[in-house]
């Protein structure tokens, strides 16, 4: 299966750093098994799951850093 994944580069008060996070990923698509709406539904829902994350771990990163200064 093909992983996904969002990445975002951030840079703050000097310092720099990559953020990567998976994207959970649904079985391949089967029309005669699942209502087409709904996986469209449940791929957004995984895709905002791992950008939140993803800002979860951009947020510490700048707490760790303000905790130093």
């Amino acid at each position: 299966m093909n992983k996904k994944e969002i990445t975002k580069e951030v840079n703050y008060k000097g310092h720099h750093k990559v953020f990567t996070v998976q994207i959970e990923q649904l079985p391949a698509f089967d029309e005669k098994t699942m209502d087409k709406v709904k996986y469209e539904e449940t791929e957004r829902a995984l895709f905002l799951i791992a950008e939140g994350k993803l800002e979860n771990q951009k947020f510490e990163w700048i707490f760790a850093i303000e905790q130093d200064l």
